[in-house]
């Protein structure tokens, strides 16, 4: 049941970084050939790009930490091979210090929202809202916390979100 969770969550969100992705290039392309060509850019491109930016970026944190595709620097990993339980710790412990920090910047996201919604801040072209996408922006670090209290206590287990894991590596190491 979590496996198949895990995998409709990872398509939706792969749907959701494409879709969001082709819609800002598609915008870009546009308002390039508007101005270079016709001398008319497209009005308020760069308002829409900088949602679907913060929608882009947030769409796929959950994803990537899903798929554990941090980039990661391996200083003190040698120390905790030979040893399991160490190493079951290190995960743990690295994945709790990573929700709590996510947790402060989803706590912070929310609040900005809450101001945002109550202030009636929008864009100053189009006069789009900025709270909806401030929300998203929450939920979705909201859900990056989550996976990673899954990862912590998954990795004290042995176990992990990810099968696909022990084929692929853990992300990109230096």
């Amino acid at each position: 049941m979590a496996d198949r969770l895990a995998a409709f969550f990872s398509v939706a969100l792969k749907v959701a970084v494409t879709a969001t992705l082709f819609c800002i290039v598609v915008i870009t392309f546009f308002d390039v050939v508007g101005r270079y060509i016709f001398n008319a850019p497209l009005p308020g491109a760069f308002e829409i790009q900088e949602f679907g930016m913060g929608i882009l970026f947030f769409s796929g944190l959950p994803l990537i930490t899903l798929e554990r595709g941090h980039i990661s620097v391996s200083l003190v990993e040698s120390l905790f091979k030979k040893n399991a339980v160490l190493r079951r710790a290190q995960v743990a412990i690295f994945n709790l210090v990573s929700a709590v920090i996510v947790a402060l910047l989803t706590y912070c996201l929310w609040v900005q929202a809450v101001n945002s919604e109550r202030w009636g801040t929008s864009s100053a072209f189009l006069r789009l809202p900025h709270y909806p996408v401030m929300y998203f922006m929450t939920v979705m670090a909201s859900v990056t916390c989550l996976v990673l209290l899954a990862q912590a206590f998954l990795g004290l287990r042995g176990e992990s979100l990810n099968p696909e894991e022990a084929e692929a590596g853990k992300g990109s190491s230096l």
